[in-house]
């Protein structure tokens, strides 16, 4: 070969990396095209998701282009990119405190089922890279909730669409608090349930079932109300039992985040602000995001938990039966009307939860034990509120309904307190 032409060759070699790869039916079998790296493939990779971002419609284009042969790097390299971005990014948003339940509620809210199943995989591949023992049992307890997962086909543009859908979620999502510790860091050992504490847990589920079942709303009050009284009671007397002992005043507050259907996120989470406070917890509601973050300690989290989950139950029901609303002019007034009606629900249940916890302080006959320890358990949940949330703002529910807050206060004030006998045996 002369020398003019291994300088032609040179020359159009450096042509050809500064104005990028050839494209056409025959790139690959050009030999003056510069061999295409896995880093050209993760920047086609990522311009697609900055594209995703911006218009979530265009993934099925981005996928279809990617998988062409004359695309901008070879299909083979696309898919090893995505893949290593996809294992980047899960190991990034665990990192980050998201759970495999956030993620997986997170996937079916903005995503769907094909979605879901391959994060069950990424999920799975990120924990199998450390050791058991620096798996949370928690967090694997979350992962195993999931099911099984199947990975995408990448070679298909169904499978490249999803998974690209998945990344630009996924590269999308804001750090939150770390409730669990993430595979690989520094795991504690959670106190497991007591036997006595399974068995209170369901009487409360027999009773919330019930509650949720009747088509009588003074009937679920009664059996509602029941189930906070026989909450606060096994509180109480746990509280009493370990006064003075090894774990009194030891036990750290910890915390789990509930998900909350929309709309009306702000109303719904007043709600479960309103059980948290009944049962000694205090929540912080990401309303963006659309969950709440209920701070306590693990067996009142385990009350909470269940009293939400049913009493948002019956607040929809009770919202759906008050019906559609109008104004006199005919302008449907029905927004503003549930807003309402589930702000006053939230705050008269309040009020009712409120007075079945201190009923059961009074009840024990033992108050004045018990006060100085609820004040030590408060100030500890406090003090864990505000390192959990240093930045956290107040923020008032907007009544705009008069109709709507009236409806409201009464479908929450329809029964009294006290435990009639068919509650009693519904308990027993």
């Amino acid at each position: 070969m002369g020398v003019n032409n291994k300088q032609r060759r040179a020359a159009k070699k450096k042509a050809r990396v500064r104005n990028g790869p050839a494209s056409g039916p025959n790139r690959g079998w050009d030999p003056f095209v510069p061999e295409v790296s896995l880093y050209d493939a993760r920047s086609a990779v990522v311009e697609a998701l900055s594209d995703i971002a911006g218009d979530p419609g265009a993934a099925g284009e981005r996928a279809e282009r990617l998988l062409r042969p004359d695309g901008p790097v070879p299909p083979s390299l696309t898919r090893d990119a995505l893949s290593d971005l996809l294992a980047e990014l899960t190991a990034t948003v665990v990192a980050h405190g998201w759970l495999p339940s956030d993620l997986a509620e997170l996937s079916a809210r903005r995503l769907g089922a094909r979605h879901l199943s391959q994060l069950i995989v990424l999920l799975g591949a990120e924990a199998d890279r450390h050791p058991p023992a620096r798996v949370a049992p928690a967090w694997r307890a979350e992962l195993m909730g999931l099911g099984l997962g199947a990975a995408v086909d990448l070679r298909t543009v169904p499978g490249l669409r999803a998974a690209l859908e998945l990344a630009s979620c996924l590269a999308g999502l804001p750090p939150i608090t770390v409730l669990v510790p993430a595979p690989g860091r520094s795991v504690s050992q959670a106190a497991a349930p007591s036997g006595e504490d399974v068995k209170v847990l369901a009487r409360v589920r027999s009773l919330l079932a019930k509650a949720e079942s009747t088509e009588y709303p003074e009937e679920a009050e009664l059996l509602s109300a029941k189930a906070q009284e026989l909450i606060s009671r096994h509180a109480l007397d746990r509280l009493l039992a370990e006064a003075g002992g090894p774990r009194d005043a030891s036990e750290p507050a910890t915390a789990q985040r509930i998900w909350i259907e929309t709309p009306y996120v702000f109303a719904k989470a007043m709600l479960i602000a309103a059980v948290a406070d009944a049962n000694r917890c205090r929540s912080v509601v990401s309303e963006e995001l659309g969950f709440s973050t209920v701070v306590g300690q693990d067996r009142d989290l385990a009350s909470v938990d269940l009293l939400v989950t049913s009493l948002l139950v019956q607040a929809s029901s009770a919202m759906l039966r008050a019906g559609r609303h109008t104004d006199g002019r005919g302008t449907s007034r029905t927004r503003s009307f549930r807003q309402s009606f589930l702000v006053a629900y939230a705050g008269r249940v309040g009020e009712r939860l409120r007075t079945a916890a201190d009923d059961a302080v009074a009840g024990t006959g033992r108050s004045g034990e018990l006060v100085p320890v609820l004040r030590q358990r408060a100030e500890q949940v406090d003090a864990a509120v505000d390192a959990m949330f240093p930045h956290q703002l107040a923020k008032q529910a907007r009544i705009g309904n008069a109709h709507g807050w009236a409806a409201g206060r009464a479908a929450a004030d329809l029964a009294r307190l006290d435990t009639q006998p068919q509650v009693a045996a519904a308990a027993g």
